[in-house]
């Protein structure tokens, strides 16, 4: 069994003319979304090709202490140097390149467009990075609407207004969430040219939305993947039954897609998810899930201050917080078990 890593190397020689897109080809692009291009182009609409971009980003953008061990964010700009040397994917181009974080109104959003040589797009919304206020805004998923699934609407009725090409709207983690949600809510004229969803280990919805007829009415185009162990996959209420692929990891590392199995261009899948998976979605469903909305978005806003007491911006920065950053989150905790006395 291969991951991503070995299909480019084996499916590379071959163009998208030789060979059309496939199940594993929207697993790499979901890859590349997580590598942050900001600065590398002068507006949304000028494109650039993947090896372009590939080139320009080392040069310019890329530092190796940036990204951690073992995450999408580390295996982001590797994926994106494989391809580029790749026949299937150099010259294919990226346009409509858009971050954007936002402390203040709890945003993470990034989201870029991938013309396909056939004149297909593929659109993939980039899932949680290494922010803290990314985290804060997947937390916020289960209560109401969140700024990103806003921003998802908009960025695809917006790309796709002046076009009429076909497109396939993808993405991992959130960004699978972000795919379903925007094609769920866009507007009907691009809805209708919409071939293909995919969420890749993407978390589920709110009931009310995910029993709502704009869900209901794209399901027949929505391909969900999940790991054996997912734990992001089961999250909320999930709009359809997923397949399953087994992994190269354990546990929670599975969620990263750069370790799930294939042969060739076949996903290694498995008949269900594992017993571990299902007991701890259970044991959330009997706990979390019974929280009214007021009491996790408390929760949520009570566990975020403590880590932003510390002025960590990412993950990455919380881990190296040391001594003071220990300090700042003791008083913290200090604070938050007093108010409720």
């Amino acid at each position: 069994m291969g991951t991503i890593s070995d299909y480019i190397k084996w499916r590379g020689d071959l163009s998208f003319s030789k060979d059309s897109f496939n199940v594993v080809d929207n697993l790499v692009l979901s890859c590349v979304s997580y590598v942050e291009m900001d600065g590398l182009f002068s507006s949304a609409t000028e494109e650039k090709t993947l090896k372009e971009i590939s080139d320009e980003y080392f040069a310019k953008v890329y530092k190796k202490k940036k990204f951690r061990d073992g995450s999408i964010l580390k295996d982001a700009p590797l994926t994106l140097k494989a391809i580029a040397k790749t026949a299937r994917y150099k010259n294919v181009k990226v346009r409509n390149y858009v971050s954007k974080t936002d402390v203040k109104k709890t945003l993470q959003f990034a989201a870029m467009e991938f013309l396909l040589p056939n004149g297909t797009s593929y659109v993939a919304y980039r899932g949680t990075d290494d922010s803290i206020v990314g985290w804060k805004e997947d937390f916020k998923l289960a209560i109401s609407e969140v700024q990103a699934e806003k921003e998802a609407v908009h960025y695809l009725n917006r790309i796709a207004k002046d076009n009429n090409q076909k497109l396939i709207v993808g993405g991992h983690s959130k960004g699978g969430h972000l795919a379903v949600y925007a094609v769920a809510k866009c507007g009907l004229p691009i809805k209708s040219r919409v071939v293909r969803v995919y969420s890749n280990d993407g978390p589920g919805f709110m009931k009310k939305v995910s029993e709502s007829k704009d869900i209901k009415d794209i399901l027949p185009k929505v391909v969900s993947i999940v790991p054996e162990e997912t734990v992001v996959g089961l999250l909320m209420e999930p709009v359809c039954t997923p397949t399953v692929v087994k992994s190269t990891a354990s546990g929670l590392a599975q969620h990263n897609l750069a370790t799930w199995c294939m042969v060739g261009k076949k996903l290694t899948t498995t008949k269900e998810i594992s017993k571990s998976a299902m007991l701890l979605d259970a044991i959330l469903k009997e706990n979390v899930y019974k929280m009214s909305d007021k009491e996790i978005d408390e929760f949520v806003e009570t566990l975020f201050s403590i880590f932003e007491s510390t002025g960590a911006l990412t993950l990455t920065d919380l881990k190296k917080s040391g001594l003071k950053g220990l300090q700042a989150i003791s008083k913290k905790v200090l604070e938050a078990i007093n108010s409720k006395k």
